[in-house]
């Protein structure tokens, strides 16, 4: 899986996405590559959340000694230069700082990473004291994803969140003051308790956040939650399609008055603090997971680590792994899916290079949503509307190859 470009420095032309970073060689140049690492564990379970996950925390030392092995055993096949790095979950703000040293040490000691690698952790907002946010700040984090999800104590009760809004206000201010840069934060609308003055409240807070990067999430109730028991039983249901619109426009609206560029449907950011991690998955840059349930993608091919921390915890990581090569189909479908979802949108030359057998139908689906104002042309690129994106899988679907 070895991938290295032996050109000079100076013949090589940076794409406005950064896709390429070299290293201190002058002739060996690394394609740019993330991590993942998925840490399994949460203290309670939330009403909507159906990633894998566990509350049975004793397994957190054996865990982490496998992580490490895991790293181990699957560096010497990915060669690529590390320029994000990404501890998701569950919650991997109930590891300790010394055990999230331990997962990084491993990390730095097998694979190439850039100097100015980001290093972002997923975090609660009632386990962010100063103490230890200054820990890991120290230990080498230097991005904050803290799941607030919502600044109305009713909200979070309801969704069965273990903080409150006071914990969610003081987290971001600990954040600030021990010295992070770069903070993003989890909102989460579209609930079907509240109201529109609730939601504008919280649109206000969020809005008001002295942080530089936005994810708002609308309410899906998932299979295998409580929330889709209480749907089942019929005393729960999602949010109507009209007042889910009016809320994601007022959103758009709200965070783009508070000066947030909106590059993907969900992503809201400061100009210049775009999530460089989740950004790579939207431009298709190899990325290497490591922990169960976690996924990977390297040259065409998607593999992953079943849901299994039985078989983890054992370190049977041969029962875990599955993998699919991706066809030509697969590929352009990803492409569209992707592409569409982002500000960025769909190079439709590189369509056409890549995916000759597929374009004049791609061009013929494109005209008609053109005509109908969702979708536009900028620079060669096809790009949906913001005011579009919340209905952007309608158009995907069109496009899809079966």
């Amino acid at each position: 899986m070895l991938i290295k470009l032996f050109i000079s420095v100076e013949k090589l032309l940076i794409n406005p996405f950064n896709l390429l970073f070299f290293n201190v060689s002058r002739e060996t140049i690394y394609l740019m590559a993330g991590l993942y690492v998925h840490i399994p564990f949460c203290f309670s379970r939330c009403g909507y959340c159906d990633f894998f996950k566990t509350t049975q925390l004793r397994s957190i030392p054996q865990f982490v000694e496998n992580l490490k092995s895991e790293i181990a055993l699957r560096a010497p096949d990915f060669n690529y230069q590390i320029n994000t790095i990404y501890f998701g979950g569950g919650t991997p703000s109930l590891l300790k700082p010394e055990h999230l040293t331990e997962i990084l040490n491993a990390i730095k000691n097998f694979f190439l990473i850039s100097d100015k690698v980001e290093i972002t952790i997923e975090c609660n907002p009632d386990d962010l004291s100063a103490s230890y946010l200054n820990e890991i700040l120290n230990r080498g984090f230097n991005r904050l994803s803290v799941g607030i999800q919502s600044f109305n104590d009713l909200d979070l009760q309801n969704m069965q969140r273990r903080h409150n809004s006071h914990q969610a206000k003081m987290a971001v201010d600990n954040a600030i003051k021990v010295g992070f840069k770069n903070i993003g934060v989890d909102f989460i609308y579209g609930l079907p308790w509240s109201n529109r003055q609730s939601f504008l409240e919280n649109l206000a807070a969020f809005q008001n956040l002295p942080v530089q990067h936005i994810s708002a999430y609308h309410l899906t109730i998932e299979k295998g939650t409580s929330f889709f028991n209480l749907k089942r039983n019929g005393l729960l249901n999602e949010l109507n399609d009209v007042e889910s619109l009016e809320q994601y426009l007022l959103l758009c609206d709200g965070l783009g008055k508070a000066g947030k560029v909106h590059y993907e449907v969900s992503n809201f950011c400061s100009p210049g603090y775009f999530s460089q991690h989740n950004t790579s998955y939207w431009k298709s840059v190899p990325y290497l997971g490591f922990g169960p349930g976690s996924h990977s993608f390297v040259e065409n091919k998607r593999f992953w680590n079943k849901s299994n921390l039985k078989q983890y915890l054992i370190g049977r990581f041969d029962l875990l792994h599955e993998e699919e090569t991706l066809s030509q189909a697969d590929r352009y479908n990803e492409m569209i899916m992707l592409g569409l979802r982002t500000m960025w949108g769909v190079n439709m030359e590189d369509c056409n290079n890549n995916f000759t057998e597929y374009f004049q139908g791609f061009n013929q689906i494109a005209e008609k949503w053109i005509d109908r104002g969702w979708l536009t042309v900028l620079n060669n690129y096809l790009i949906c509307k913001e005011e579009h994106w919340f209905q952007v899988d309608r158009i995907i679907e069109d496009f899809l190859i079966c």
